[in-house]
């Protein structure tokens, strides 16, 4: 239930918008640092999953994590947490 509500909301959101910008400048506004940086370790993760990143893998973050407002600085530790928490994950 509480996912439906989450997704009915986005789906809004998204229809008031005209364009990508438009939308992850609103993250930007709403949603604070901490929880846009934990997106990007979320996000790193997912590509770092396999163990092997493609030139379209890190296109899509360098691209993803400025629009969520997250510094490349940002990005490469979000990628070195992501990389810490699969470690400690498979020992």
């Amino acid at each position: 239930e509480k996912a439906s509500k989450i997704r009915e909301n986005s789906e809004k959101i998204e229809e008031s918008t005209s364009d990508t910008v438009q939308l992850t400048r609103k993250l930007k506004e709403e949603i604070p640092f901490e929880k846009r940086y934990t997106l990007a370790i979320d996000l790193w993760s997912i590509v770092l999953a396999d163990e092997k990143r493609t030139a379209e893998e890190n296109s899509f973050m360098r691209l993803c994590v400025k629009l969520i407002g997250v510094s490349d600085v940002d990005s490469a530790s979000a990628r070195n947490n992501a990389l810490k928490n699969s470690h400690l994950k498979r020992n």
